[in-house]
């Protein structure tokens, strides 16, 4: 049976009869609003329920409360609006009526109409003035508010949530109702709402909320007060950036009490002590403006962090030439901005004076290596950066960097096509440093390249010396598998399948056996499962779960591990909870995972905390408490954690979404488990995720390139990057991707991959080195990312088809 979520809506229904909340005002939203029902998709993430309803022909109210649940949940917000407004127009049952228009609070705030949200949730306050879903309404209400510049009315609508649902995010929101009072020129109403917020507890250390009451005491002209938290909190914070941020202040708050002198002396101390952060230009702009003298290093370090690059490269001429002896930092960065205003030969030039007058100072490895890539990569002189790199190696073959370096130059020679001279260097580096980290990699890509030039014979000779440098089991099944690729070409099959034998066994689980072990076989790479039994009885599995944990760690025998029992009364579960159900899942995820990490060394706590959140929705967390019974109970290895009782190994690898997953997938000829494993790997199933390269949603699935495939689509209407946060629009978009770059890359799903993480273009190049053979492809692959991402995926699918492949 598919796993339940808990569903606020649903949830909250249970205990309509027992709320005794008083009857309320509804402040920040006006009598006069109306609602407007024309859909129009968009997102901001949700989480998902997996409650799926029975069919039936006549939708009774109940029913489209799950339906829309699940669709709002889902994105699918056209879905949603129709069945929360067919049981408004269809029911007088206060409870589904309640719960409709809570739906269409979020459903309209979620889909960016905040006039709508706002309407519905005074409708939801004139009608059940007693509705348990006030307190979130008002919340909401504030958010919109905000968003269409109605400020007063949103500080009300977020005091009104406070007085309805004190005692767990008084912090956060009186902070939010402090910025909007700061925006709003009201700095005494800002200082009692960040006064309120900083006595309340949070999860961080409250050193931003501290900064914000004292701009606020400054704001109101209480410049002594302001001062004197300055100090206090440049005396606890390790931050250079905060502390930048207070001497400026400081430094502003003393001239306004008219003490000048000591005023920018303060302003010079942030540019002299911390140079690089944002504040420092500020404050020597002050300086400059005031005719006060700066150090001309200072003020060229400044304003080179600060993107000003012509003033900083006068200022460091000016230092250079007022101080010949310096000891060579001003000409590191004087060439640093060089290269910053494009004028890359004057750059090279500087870093060769550098390099021949400074060989002691700290940067000066890095000097050559800044120099080699303006080389190569800004002037397209590949062969000189190459040799550049050689340079430094013959200069200081002593230096720690060295193999380094030499790796590199490798590696530029291998991007040239110039493979022999690659091959070359990677011997050189073997031979020159063998107890490197590089030579047994150095090695191995030495193998890699004559194996694709077809010289089998020598390939052979240098994986077996790989092999007596790898030492780790991973390292050895690669070594064993091209051994024995290797002798499978020089026609010594019999020999090939021993060596294969051995890579299948030293690393249980991991890539290389499991590669192994489809060449043993003869198997295509993810092979389809020849049986494919998706239902699981998550249940009772839950139930022999726990009995296995009371057996394993010793618990007491009536030891509850169904309830999360006294993990209840943690402020982090308390507040976690409440911001999830406000749809805040990124502030969610801070504090479930700060209590996660907490219980870490406790077996029953991390499992009743994993049950609670899967049940709530949040997959990511959940998966990883659930994982940490496992590593407690011995079982670190991805080999031994599979042998733990079926549940562990559901809720790690379970089928997430299915209900969007299963359809598209088939609709697209890709079998659900191969989207289950990208899906896993790209976000562990939480739909609000998003990368440093502003990847977003289940998918991972970068804006410009959602907005592509939008337009192929013709589907959501007004798409915004923001779209992709919707687990409808990231599965349907994400598969479609990955559909796309496989009738681009002729079927070939190492190569589908490879474009889904590295760009089409990549794989493109890749396919070809490959020569048709997937194990060379993926070696081929010049982005470690992109060959992990590949290799944890596949890794992953052979899990997923050993679960999902068994007979139950």
């Amino acid at each position: 049976m598919p796993l339940k979520k808990f569903l606020l809506g649903l949830w909250i229904l249970t205990i309509l009869g027992a709320c005794t909340l008083p009857p309320v005002s509804f402040p920040g939203l006006g009598a006069t609003a109306t609602a407007s029902l024309t859909p129009s998709p968009s997102i901001t993430p949700s989480p998902t329920p997996t409650i799926t309803p029975s069919p039936v022909p006549t939708m009774i109210p109940l029913a489209r409360i799950h339906v829309g649940e699940k669709a709002l949940a889902n994105g699918d917000y056209d879905v949603a609006r129709a069945e929360f407004q067919a049981i408004l127009n269809t029911t007088t049952d206060q409870a589904l009526r309640e719960s409709a228009l809570w739906g269409l609070v979020r459903l309209n705030y979620e889909d960016e109409r905040n006039h709508e949200a706002i309407a519905f949730a005074q409708q939801l306050a004139n009608e059940y003035p007693e509705s348990p879903f006030l307190a979130y309404a008002h919340f909401i209400a504030g958010d919109a508010n905000r968003n269409v510049g109605r400020n007063q009315a949103a500080t009300e609508s977020y005091a009104a949530y406070l007085e309805l649902r004190p005692g767990l995010l008084e912090s956060y929101v009186e902070e939010l109702r402090g910025d909007i009072f700061t925006e709003m020129g009201n700095f005494s109403g800002a200082l009692n709402a960040y006064q309120a917020a900083h006595l309340a507890p949070r999860l961080d250390d409250g050193i931003n909320l501290e900064v914000k009451v004292a701009t606020s005491k400054a704001s109101i002209g209480d410049y002594a007060g302001a001062l004197a938290d300055y100090d206090s909190i440049t005396a606890r914070t390790n931050s250079d950036f905060v502390k930048a941020r207070m001497d400026y202040l400081a430094g502003y708050a003393h001239l306004m009490l008219g003490e000048t002198e000591i005023g920018y002396a303060r302003y010079l101390h942030t540019v002299e002590a911390y140079p690089l952060a944002y504040e420092s230009y500020q404050a020597l702009l002050e300086l400059v403006a005031a005719g006060i003298p700066v150090d001309d290093f200072s003020r060229g370090l400044t304003d080179y962090a600060a993107d000003q690059y012509d003033v900083a490269l006068l200022a460091f001429d000016r230092y250079i030439a007022a101080n010949p002896e310096e000891d060579g930092t001003a000409h590191y960065y004087r060439a640093k901005t060089l290269y910053a205003l494009g004028r890359y030969d004057d750059e090279v030039a500087a870093w060769n004076d550098f390099i021949d007058k400074y060989p002691n100072h700290r940067y000066w490895t890095d000097a050559w290596e800044e120099k080699s890539y303006t080389q190569w990569a800004d002037l397209s002189q590949l062969q000189i950066g190459k040799q550049t790199l050689l340079d430094f190696v013959y200069a200081d073959p002593g230096n720690s960097e060295a193999p380094r370096l030499l790796m590199n130059a490798a590696r530029l020679m291998e991007r040239n096509d110039e493979v022999d001279e690659a091959i070359d260097l990677w011997l050189q580096l073997a031979e020159q440093y063998p107890g490197s980290n590089y030579a047994q990699e150095a090695l191995f890509l030495a193998g890699i390249a004559l194996y694709r030039d077809g010289d089998y014979a020598q390939s052979l000779t240098i994986f077996q010396r790989n092999l007596i440098l790898s030492s780790t089991p991973e390292d050895q099944a690669r070594a064993y598998l091209w051994i024995g690729k290797t002798h499978e070409k020089l026609g010594d099959v019999a020999t090939a399948q021993e060596d294969w034998q051995q890579a299948q066994s030293i690393n249980p689980a991991g890539y290389y056996s499991e590669r192994a072990r489809d060449l043993l076989m003869g198997t295509e790479t993810f092979a389809l499962p020849s049986i494919y039994h998706p239902e699981v009885d998550l249940a009772t599995e839950r139930a022999e779960a726990a009995a296995w944990l009371r057996i394993t760690f010793n618990l007491p025998a009536g030891t509850n591990l169904e309830e999360p029992d006294a993990l209840l009364n943690d402020l982090r579960l308390q507040r976690g909870r409440e911001f999830w159900e406000l749809g805040l899942y990124d502030q969610a995820r801070l504090e479930f995972e700060s209590l996660r990490t907490d219980l870490s060394d406790n077996a029953a706590d991390s499992f009743r905390l994993g049950n609670y959140l899967l049940d709530l929705g949040v997959y990511r967390p959940a998966i990883f408490a659930i994982r940490q019974v496992l590593t407690l109970a011995g079982m670190e290895s991805h080999a031994e954690s599979l042998q733990a009782p079926a549940y562990f190994n559901h809720i790690r690898y379970g089928m997430y979404y299915s209900d969007l997953v299963e359809p598209v997938a088939e609709e697209n000829e890709f079998h659900p488990l191969f989207i289950y494993s990208i899906m896993r790997q790209e976000s562990l199933f939480e739909g609000f995720v998003h990368s440093a390269a502003g990847a977003r949603g289940l998918m991972q699935v970068i804006p410009s390139t959602g907005a592509n495939i939008a337009r192929q689509y013709g589907w959501p209407v007004g798409y915004t990057k923001d779209d992709l946060y919707r687990p409808i629009v990231s599965v349907k978009f994400g598969i479609f991707y990955l559909n796309r770059n496989r009738a681009l890359l002729n079927e070939d799903l190492y190569a589908t991959l490879a474009a889904y993480n590295g760009g089409p273009g990549n794989a493109i190049e890749w396919q070809a080195l490959g020569q048709g053979d997937p194990d060379l492809l993926l070696e081929s692959i010049r982005f470690a990312e992109t060959r992990n991402y590949i290799k944890f995926i596949y890794e992953t699918y052979q899990i997923y088809k050993n679960i999902y492949s068994k007979v139950p």
